[in-house]
């Protein structure tokens, strides 16, 4: 089915930044109906709550007040990784994800009350009123610059880090301007509670965030270092018995010196006192570390955490296990521990663009032969065998309607191994997780997500009805 929408255009040209072939339907050009239903249930939930207490022309300046604060708020939460949050949320990338969206909401919400609020009566302490008129305009500039700065890769991660801890003191402002500020939204009232109580356990978690103890971690030793095109395969060793793990779960890793930067790693196997990890390339810390690392170096290890758990136990389901490049590295852990068996099939793609880049190829091929549940499908770019959307019919069409899969690699491998599943009318659940949790936008992103713009902008003015079809190729 073609999609007539000049976004599904767009759509495309990006698509083939990922080298995959587009034969099929793409999926809706709208977001899902769960997401789009959820936040219109949390935009207009603020607008409900605030309606009956406030005169008709103050109401959505009210409206996007309330939603600048709540959201405000429960990203300081998030951020604070209580545990039963991040189970509720489904792990903690999904909190992350939560964070960032919440993050947009606070901005657009903070610029559009600015925009359009109005003072309105004499407020809770009528002598503090014009100071909290200005703190607020204080409040929304520090949003803008911190949001901004969040967004743009090229600032380095330690000074980004630092820079978003500053949101807590923007929070503590908004809040001034909240509660102060001359407003139609009386103290008492069911809105100025509700907000009173989220801004209160919003800063209890900005407080806890500030003053909890760091991630209790482990001390270790680069027992083995094993580099590969772009990244290194590396194991360390404990002196005592590490946290057990599960296979699919990541843990930080850290140099063993004050104040060190900790960065998430997917957990590629392991034993009671080793962990396993295979690292590429992919900013200035894992550049680093990649260069330097050699064996008798110590690190800090924090526990295994997240829920992207593919099955590993007899009674397992069918499953299909995709993995681009170094998101091998959770499906490594889970072959290291299953046991040959003849039940449920375990399909295994693994996209690699050479044997020499892979890093873990030949433990994967180890585990294939060792294990006759899992099929495995190696696809190289170098031998021009690649995954189009074609093969992943051919695929999944032998697969159970209920099979779950698993995904870990780039956006565009995600996206055209979901689309072929959806289209094939499955039912089982696709599991993935993202792990880029800071989300930045760097120069390709932009001359990426940007060219297609163009062009879209160029076909409508001179009123061609297609853009030019983009080159395919493998990612580079």
């Amino acid at each position: 089915m073609r999609c007539q929408h000049q976004r599904c255009k767009i759509y495309k040209l990006m698509q083939a930044r990922f080298g995959y072939e587009t034969e099929l339907r793409l999926p809706s050009c709208q977001m899902s109906r769960t997401s789009l239903i959820s936040l219109t249930v949390f935009v207009f939930a603020h607008v409900a709550l605030v309606a009956p207490f406030v005169p008709l022309a103050n109401m959505l300046p009210a409206s996007l007040g309330a939603l600048s604060m709540s959201s405000m708020a429960l990203t300081l939460i998030l951020a604070a990784r209580w545990r039963i949050v991040d189970r509720l949320m489904g792990g903690p990338d999904k909190s992350y994800g939560a964070h960032r969206w919440l993050g947009f909401f606070a901005l657009f919400g903070a610029l559009g009350h600015w925009a359009t609020a109005e003072t309105y009566g004499a407020g809770a302490v009528p002598v503090l009123a014009g100071s909290g008129e200005s703190v607020g305009w204080f409040a929304a500039m520090g949003l803008v610059v911190l949001t901004c700065a969040a967004m743009v890769r090229v600032i380095p991660y330690h000074l980004w880090k630092a820079s978003h801890m500053l949101m807590g003191p923007i929070f503590l402002l908004a809040a001034y301007h909240t509660f102060f500020v001359a407003s139609p939204l009386a103290v008492g009232f069911a809105p100025w509670t509700l907000m009173a109580v989220v801004s209160a356990i919003g800063l209890l978690a900005w407080g806890q965030t500030l003053l909890r103890k760091r991630e209790i971690t482990r001390l270790v030793t680069v027992e083995k270092a094993t580099p590969f095109e772009g990244g290194v395969d590396v194991t360390f060793r404990a002196q005592e018995p590490l946290p057990t793990f599960r296979p699919g779960q990541f843990a930080t890793i850290a140099r063993n010196i004050a104040r060190a930067e900790t960065h998430p790693f997917t957990i590629a196997g392991g034993t009671e006192t080793t962990r396993r990890f295979v690292i590429r390339a992919a900013g200035d810390w894992t550049d680093d570390f990649i260069s330097t690392v050699s064996e008798g170096d110590t690190f800090r290890i924090g526990r295994g955490v997240g829920r992207f758990l593919p099955q590993v136990h007899a009674n397992r389901t069918e499953q299909l296990w995709v993995a681009g490049g170094v998101g091998i590295t959770p499906f490594l852990a889970a072959l290291e521990r299953m046991a040959p068996d003849n039940n449920a099939r375990v399909i295994l793609i693994y996209c690699i663009r050479s044997r020499e880049s892979s890093g873990a190829i030949a433990d994967v091929e180890r585990h294939a032969t060792r294990l006759p549940q899992v099929d495995l499908f190696v696809l190289s770019d170098t031998t021009g065998d690649r995954l189009t959307p074609t093969r992943m019919t051919e695929i999944m069409r032998s697969m159970n309607a209920d099979a779950q899969v698993y995904l870990c690699g780039p956006e565009g491998l995600k996206s055209l191994v979901t689309t072929a599943w959806q289209t094939l009318g499955k039912t089982g659940k696709v599991h993935s997780e993202r792990f880029d949790f800071r989300g930045a936008y760097g120069l390709m992103d932009l001359i990426y997500i940007g060219k297609p713009a163009l062009e879209m902008g160029r076909s409508l003015l001179t009123g061609e009805r297609e853009l030019p079809h983009a080159p395919s190729g493998p990612r580079r």
